[in-house]
This record gives C-alpha cells, sequence and structure tokens, in this order.
C-alpha cells in the first residue's frame, strides 16, 4: 500500500473538485473501473509503477486504456499521479474515494464477524443501536468465523471493537498467568 497520508491528499482533492463540480458518483464509477483494470492486469499496474518508463508514455498508456472509459476529471486525476510520479497511490485510490463519499452520504459500512448467522431481529437491533451512535445509516457486511466462538468483531473503517469471546478468554488467560487480577 502507498503512504496512506498521500493517498488520502490526492483523493481528498479529487473527491472535493468532484463535489463542486457535482460529479461525485460519476468519478466513483471511473475510479472503480481503474481499480478493476488495476487488479485484473498486474502488468498494467507495474507498467504505470515503471522508474524506466518515461511520464509521456505512462499518459499515452492511460490514454489508451482509459481513454472512452473514464471522464475528464478522472482521466485529469491519473494524469496527474503521473506527472507528480505518485503513480503508486491509484492501488488505493478507489477505496479511499469510496469511504469519502459515503462519509459524505451519510453511510456507514461496518463488517462484522460472528460466529454464527445473525438472525434478522438480531442484525435490525445492530443497526438500530449503531445508527443512534453514530446517526449514520447503517450498512452490515456480515462474516462468519467459529473461531471467535462467541460474540461480535465490528470494523468501522479505522475502529475495530472485538467483543469477542476468545479475546475475552485471552484476555483472562494473560490476566492469570501475569498474576493480575482484573
Amino acid at each position: 500500500m502507498a503512504e496512506l497520508r498521500v493517498v488520502r491528499r490526492y483523493t481528498r482533492a479529487l473527491f472535493e473538485t468532484a463535489s463542486r463540480s457535482g460529479m461525485v458518483e460519476q468519478v466513483e464509477e471511473d475510479l472503480k473501473a481503474v481499480d478493476q483494470v488495476l487488479r485484473t492486469i498486474p502488468r498494467f499496474q507495474r507498467a504505470l509503477r515503471a522508474p524506466t518508463i518515461p511520464g509521456p508514455r505512462k499518459e499515452e498508456l492511460l490514454d489508451r486504456v482509459f481513454g472512452t472509459r473514464v471522464g475528464p476529471l478522472a482521466m485529469r486525476f491519473l494524469k496527474l499521479t503521473v506527472q507528480r510520479r505518485r503513480e503508486d497511490i491509484l492501488s488505493d485510490v478507489y477505496q479511499e474515494y469510496h469511504r469519502l463519499a459515503n462519509d459524505a452520504r451519510g453511510i456507514l459500512p461496518v463488517q462484522v464477524t460472528a460466529a454464527v448467522p445473525l438472525s434478522d431481529p438480531e442484525r435490525d437491533a445492530l443497526v438500530r443501536s449503531l445508527h443512534s451512535r453514530t446517526g449514520k445509516q447503517v450498512v452490515l457486511q456480515v462474516d462468519i468465523d467459529p473461531t471467535i466462538l462467541g460474540g461480535l468483531v465490528l470494523r468501522m473503517g479505522d475502529t475495530v471493537v472485538d467483543g469477542s469471546v476468545r479475546t475475552r478468554l485471552e484476555q483472562l488467560r494473560t490476566r492469570l498467568l501475569t498474576g493480575r487480577a482484573g
């Protein structure tokens, strides 16, 4: 992953420009297409990152691959990253842009890990609880991992809330071994 600070700075500038132009959704779709190409054709990504390939040649590659697939704002952004020798951030831009767009829409994606599938009432209660705490529209993605034994692990952006039985047992074990009372 490219340096997160740089990814965030460039992506925020693109997002703000897209917001002022009323093009948030269009640029998001364009970046999604770029991300898919970068992930499915690693050779293309290596070519963009190669220091031996001159910038103008990389810009020609961008025109050839994305010329008709992305809008002018996204294309200007792609070329700017090449001109500034920041091609390494391109693989992380879509994810960061999507996060910014969701935040602007008031949407909070939450990754939930549970030991067993959640029932509909449990899902609804969790969504209501998180909505009341964050004020955002919560979108759950639930993964099942029996190794957590019970409870839930929630991932919301950079925040992780680990309420799993496995973690509680590990904490108890550590306290018992070190002789600390909880």
